[in-house]
């Protein structure tokens, strides 16, 4: 949901991560000054520019935080398929030696492409109501729908690789938009 607070928990990873993140900044909502990168797309509804940057960032090994904020938006449920480099992406990040974590950010968990989710060694989840949301992730972990339906303001849930989850404090950065 709005202002549920997703943008301060991946703002606060990016300082944590500093000159190795790069957050790929969808509706440039990120400081342009931070101590980590911003990639503003020159068109956030082209895919091909996602997937070439993700090549450049896969092929530089600069860094070991990659966040694509929106990731929705070219990231779409089955049955589309992942962009090749997403998908290369994923299976890479498996892989110690290559030192990167992908985060994907969507509104939604059910707009999200399920390969991203289901093989997510952790999801944050923040409130949410619709009831598409809630009966899938009930699905994924008993209970889990319900637990983030009722989710007070900023807190959300913590779900680790064997989908047990938990309720988490607040992350209290307030990132400033450049706008």
């Amino acid at each position: 949901m709005k202002g549920c607070g997703k943008s301060n928990l991946a703002a606060t990873l990016l300082d944590m991560y500093g000159s190795t993140a790069l957050v790929y900044d969808t509706l440039s909502e990120y400081p342009d000054t931070a101590a980590y990168d911003r990639y503003v797309p020159a068109n956030r509804y082209n895919s091909a520019e996602l997937e070439k940057i993700t090549r450049a960032v896969m092929r530089s090994r600069r860094y070991r935080l990659f966040i694509i904020d929106e990731a929705n938006r070219y990231c779409p449920s089955k049955p589309s398929p992942l962009p090749q480099a997403i998908a290369d992406l994923n299976d890479w990040c498996r892989h110690e030696q290559y030192d990167i974590v992908p985060v994907y950010l969507c509104r939604r968990p059910t707009q999200l492409n399920q390969d991203l989710t289901e093989q997510a060694d952790y999801l944050c989840i923040f409130r949410l109501a619709g009831v598409n949301d809630v009966k899938y992730l009930n699905e994924l972990s008993a209970g889990l729908g319900d637990t983030v339906r009722q989710l007070s303001q900023y807190h959300f849930v913590m779900v680790d690789q064997a989908r047990n989850y938990q309720v988490m404090r607040p992350v209290k950065k307030a990132i400033k938009s450049n706008h």
